[in-house]
């Protein structure tokens, strides 16, 4: 891997760690939040899981198997369902009844994160020709995700989104609907990134 590259993912780790830390300072320093809320936000899971594979590969230098190069389109797909889904809620935020005030570093870990991502997992080299079964695999981690929080809001009647909460959006039936949503742009970021993946790496006997 480049020298550049290198000090260049190191840069985006610490960006993203300090964004995760700012973000979570209603927690640790104001006491304004609670800290299983801030880590119930996907936005979090999925920083977290684009920091951690992001640092592993850099401990690989770049030459990473398969498993790893899945894990990095697996939280790059991730990041910009966060992304996107964010932008949406604030362009439709009159539609909600919901005032965003967007801090630097939710912009980061909405914004500019996901943008990175792509590029990284696309152009850097050392990643490894997916298999088409990626895409499908992008789901686990949300249904496991969607099945706390909604399980979670029922006892305490919180939730991070308002798409999850029944009472907000009109029942389960229209959470289904917006979770359904959320799931198709999901398979269709994650498939278009391992479709993209396949077209820039080499071909091996990969199906």
């Amino acid at each position: 891997m480049p020298y550049p590259v290198m000090v260049l993912r190191a840069m985006v780790i610490i960006v993203a760690l300090a964004a995760l830390f700012f973000r979570a300072d209603c927690a640790f320093l104001t006491n304004t939040c609670r800290v299983g809320q801030v880590f119930s936000y996907f936005t979090i899971h999925s920083t977290i899981l684009f920091t951690l594979t992001l640092a592993v590969s850099l401990w690989y230098r770049g030459r990473e198997g398969e498993w790893l190069t899945a894990a990095r389109a697996l939280a790059a797909s991730y990041l910009v369902v966060s992304g996107v889904t964010f932008g949406t809620m604030l362009l439709n935020a009159d539609l909600v009844g919901h005032v965003f005030l967007v801090s630097l570093s939710s912009k980061v870990m909405h914004f500019v994160l996901p943008v990175y991502a792509v590029l990284d997992l696309l152009f850097v080299p050392g990643g490894r020709r997916l298999r088409w079964k990626t895409g499908w695999m992008s789901l686990i981690f949300p249904l496991i995700w969607s099945s706390y929080i909604l399980t979670a809001g029922r006892i305490s009647g919180w939730y991070p989104y308002f798409f999850l909460d029944p009472q907000q959006v009109g029942g389960y039936r229209a959470v289904a609907v917006y979770s359904s949503v959320v799931a198709a742009l999901t398979l269709v970021s994650s498939f278009t990134l391992v479709g993209l993946n396949r077209l820039s790496s080499p071909r091996t006997s990969l199906p």
